[in-house]
């Protein structure tokens, strides 16, 4: 039985690429494969995937092996612009701002991090191993001679990425140097890279996607689209909410931690204020992160929810207003939803305007003003954009909800979930992992 380990990007939270990950075992468990799968304390206390083996990469001693003996003595990233509020939205315009972020400071902590990796491939002894973003999945191909098959899209494709295909003003900020923690590394096993990206090439790619979707400059033969990286088509749970009778329509809002978290609370009292008294029928997910109750019985066409099964929920309403997650808007497409999208972060946004390209969704800013940010980390300053002052314009949101309803949004949802279900139901990793 040919073991695969799989290596999601979970230094960031990262529960979308942990998803796609779970679904990908569970395909290649089902086509004979044995699947093992990385994850760090967050997931892995969580008990995700534990039908799997799976591997604790153990990131506790980082604390340890960060210090050094020349400056910076503690190495991090430290905002150097004076800011009196958290931001509600984060503009940058690379892939590079994943470096920093995930915590490769410097070329100790990532050989740290690829000895942990080192042991799990010692003991599992895979032979292909699959990344979702994970920057350190070509080098450990490299040091133990396996193939290597990278889940991607657009932004970070390692041979034609664009992040900005969109073409808004994010292209002022100055990326970091994200490649130097890793350059000592990339010499010594003999890796060109010459942009971030390339910390992510492979044997394969798989585009968890359709061309529609996440349209590429380049057709190459080792890139293939697979269709979602999830189950949309087991049954709906009942939804009381909406399983009761009314004419007003349907609208579900799944935002968790993304949009509102600097401002949680702020964010779910403006939702009332948005919504009370609409024409329309509002449940509202707050995915944990505040007590529903807190905000029942002040709108009677609204509902708010701790969690909620968040396919049914999509496949009764008639509309969807979300972050802007990439599992999300994979769900509001294969289940034919139009969407409008609320974003905390540059991606999320690009999301949003991938929606709009294929007009059937449509991304609103949640931020009232713009400020350029600066950092400093060990290889340098960088900058970044923050979106300060929570703000939710009611009649930009009615309207682009009414826009999206009653529209022909419909028709083209069904046009484009057709070809996200054939690739998804033809995927066979039999076929892409013979190498």
């Amino acid at each position: 039985m040919k073991k695969v380990l799989l290596l999601p990007s979970d230094h960031g939270g990262g529960r979308g690429h942990v998803s796609r990950m779970l679904y990908l075992a569970e395909k290649l468990r089902r086509h004979g494969f044995m699947p093992g799968l990385v994850l760090e304390k967050k997931h892995f206390q969580s008990g995700l995937g534990d039908m799997y083996e799976r591997f604790l990469l153990d990131t506790r001693f980082e604390r340890l092996v960060k210090y050094q003996a020349r400056r910076p003595f503690k190495p991090g990233v430290h905002l150097k612009t004076r800011l009196r509020e958290r931001p509600v939205y984060t503009a940058f315009n690379s892939l590079a701002y994943q470096i920093p972020r995930d915590g490769y400071w410097t070329t100790r902590l990532v050989r740290h991090r690829l000895k942990n990796l080192s042991r799990i491939v010692e003991s599992f002894k895979p032979q292909v191993l699959i990344g979702d973003t994970h920057m350190l999945t070509a080098l450990l191909g490299r040091m133990y001679d396996l193939p290597v098959v990278q889940v991607t899209r657009l932004q970070g494709y390692a041979p034609a990425p664009d992040f900005n295909w969109w073409g808004d003003e994010e292209s002022v900020y100055q990326a970091p140097d994200g490649l130097k923690p890793f350059e000592p590394l990339l010499r010594e096993w003999g890796m060109e890279a010459g942009r971030v990206e390339d910390l992510l090439r492979g044997a394969r790619y798989l585009i968890p996607a359709s061309a529609d979707v996440e349209p590429l400059s380049v057709s190459r033969p080792d890139t293939f689209y697979c269709g979602p990286f999830n189950v949309s088509d087991r049954a709906e749970q009942p939804i009381s909410f909406f399983d009761e009778p009314s004419d007003s329509p349907k609208i579900y809002i799944s935002i968790g931690g993304g949009a509102g978290r600097a401002r949680e609370k702020q964010f779910f009292e403006s939702l009332i204020r948005l919504f009370d008294k609409s024409e329309y029928r509002v449940l509202v997910s707050t995915g944990n992160r505040l007590k529903a109750q807190n905000f029942n019985g002040r709108s009677a066409n609204m509902l708010f929810t701790d969690w909620i099964h968040g396919p049914s929920a999509i496949a009764k309403s008639d509309a969807i207003v979300f972050h802007g997650g990439y599992g999300t808007m994979m769900e509001t497409l294969t289940l034919r939803r139009p969407a409008l999208v609320l974003p905390s972060h540059s991606e999320q946004w690009a999301n949003g305007k991938r929606l709009e390209s294929l007009a059937v969704g449509k991304v609103l800013p949640l931020w009232q003003r713009m400020e350029t940010l600066e950092l400093e980390w060990p290889f340098g300053r960088f900058t970044q954009g923050a979106g300060l002052g929570l703000q939710l314009d009611r009649e930009s949101v009615l309207q682009a909800l009414h826009d999206l309803i009653f529209s022909d949004a419909y028709e083209r949802l069904e046009r484009i979930a057709k070809p996200l279900r054939e690739k998804q139901q033809e995927f066979d990793p039999r076929q892409l992992l013979d190498i």
